[in-house]
């Protein structure tokens, strides 16, 4: 637990050091956010389970609600716009180990959450410049297809390691892909902190109990 601690905090630490060496504050911001979802994402190589997890969370979420504003947080909201993101990851990181997921559906949540909404922003600032516009809001063509494509890679590979076969696990990836790109251009605000790795998760995990309900009326037959 203090090993999964101190990595959270390393993290936090790269995003200040992003900023002080002249990054602009989306940058370190992204190095916090991603660096963080992997080390979520690898949270049993640390001798931890779902319920330590979960109180790291929620210690996180007082100690950034209790900070946020200060210099000391000053790697994560320094950005120009308006974000809750910095507190809705640990939000969902609370509920979903609250939930009885599997690995594979939490892992692929978070990867999700960090390598793809990530190349969504990189990508989207780079060579984004045909946009279209949602809410208010401008994002690219080039952001949402890398995000899907990324979430794909991740997808694909979580779906058979549930378990589904080879010719339903690719569908699934586009058809789950397809939902969340949507929500990720819909979200505003760091609100896809909350609903990503949460719709992401239950949605894998809704789809592992169909394969095991389906194995066990197979084997009764």
């Amino acid at each position: 637990m203090i090993g999964f601690t101190l990595a959270i905090l390393a993290c936090f630490l790269l995003g200040d050091l992003v900023r002080r060496f002249g990054a602009p504050a989306e940058v370190s911001r992204k190095s916090v956010h991603v660096s963080s979802c992997l080390v979520i994402a690898a949270f049993p190589l640390f001798g931890i389970g779902y319920r330590e997890l979960f109180w790291i969370a929620a210690g996180s979420f007082a100690a950034i609600a209790l900070l946020r504003g200060t210099v000391l947080l000053r790697s994560i909201m320094g950005v120009e716009r308006q974000s809750y993101g910095d507190l809705l990851l640990p939000l969902s990181l609370m509920v979903a180990t609250s939930l009885d997921l599997s690995y594979p559906a939490f892992v692929a949540a978070y990867l999700v959450l960090g390598i793809s909404d990530a190349l969504a922003g990189v990508i989207g600032e780079t060579y984004g410049r045909r946009r279209y516009t949602l809410f208010g809001h401008a994002k690219s063509y080039a952001g949402s297809a890398a995000f899907f494509l990324s979430g794909l890679a991740i997808l694909v590979p979580a779906a058979l390691w549930m378990g589904l076969p080879p010719a339903a696990a690719l569908p699934v990836a586009m058809a789950l892909g397809a939902a969340l790109t949507l929500i990720e251009a819909f979200s505003h605000k760091g609100t896809d902190n909350l609903f990503l790795p949460l719709i992401a998760a239950i949605s894998l995990q809704s789809l592992l109990s169909v394969q095991l309900q389906e194995a066990a009326v197979r084997t009764s037959t």
